[in-house]
């Protein structure tokens, strides 16, 4: 699952033209390769036409956004972790950009990094002591069943182990899969200033 972001009127460098689109089903492996390349090319060119995040990456940018540029409304907060085409304005886009920029050279963008990245570190840390008592459980529930555990899933596990197994899992931190990095932060400006506002699918 990721989050695309889309220009609604990006600004297009002259002399460069979006590849027309083609029939995917009725075209050649070769075709199909020449056309994506066509749109990377068209899309790094210009930054305001596409911006895409997984959702692990997206979280963290989308948070420190609403948090910290104070350009988004509370009401629109859920909006931006949904896939609904929310849309942003040309002058909220600029204005986000702009603060995010204020950010990033005062350094709270970098200590808000390091302050990620530290989350990131001790989350695995507990993590991993979590993992050890999940391969516990499966080696308690492969002598209970006289299965292969690798083959069974938890929901398969017998009652008081699979209960067991989701009060460990609810134990992770998952703190530990969302990054937050100053190049991802550069990148969205880049396309926040060109897209001449922005949807967010």
């Amino acid at each position: 699952m990721g989050f695309d972001l889309y220009g609604i009127n990006p600004i297009i460098k002259e002399g460069t033209k979006k590849p027309k689109p083609i029939e995917y089903s009725n075209s050649s492996e070769e075709d199909r390769d020449e056309y994506f390349k066509a749109v990377d090319e068209f899309e790094s060119t210009n930054k305001g036409v596409y911006f895409r995040n997984n959702v692990w990456w997206w979280r963290r940018l989308a948070d420190y956004i609403m948090e910290h540029t104070k350009c988004v409304d509370k009401d629109d907060f859920d909006k931006w972790h949904e896939n609904g085409g929310h849309e942003v304005d040309e002058e909220t886009a600029i204005q986000i950009a702009n603060q995010l920029e204020h950010l990033i050279k005062t350094g709270h963008a970098e200590r808000h990094a390091e302050k990620v990245k530290k989350e990131k570190e001790e989350a695995k840390k507990h993590n991993s002591k979590v993992e050890k008592i999940l391969d516990e459980l499966k080696a308690q529930v492969a002598k209970a069943t006289g299965k292969d555990v690798e083959k069974l899933a938890p929901a398969d596990y017998p009652d008081e182990y699979h209960k067991k197994w989701w009060e460990l899992i609810d134990q992770k931190d998952y703190r530990d899969s969302y990054p937050f990095e100053i190049e991802n932060v550069k990148e969205f400006i880049e396309f926040a200033k060109n897209s001449g506002g922005f949807k967010i699918c």
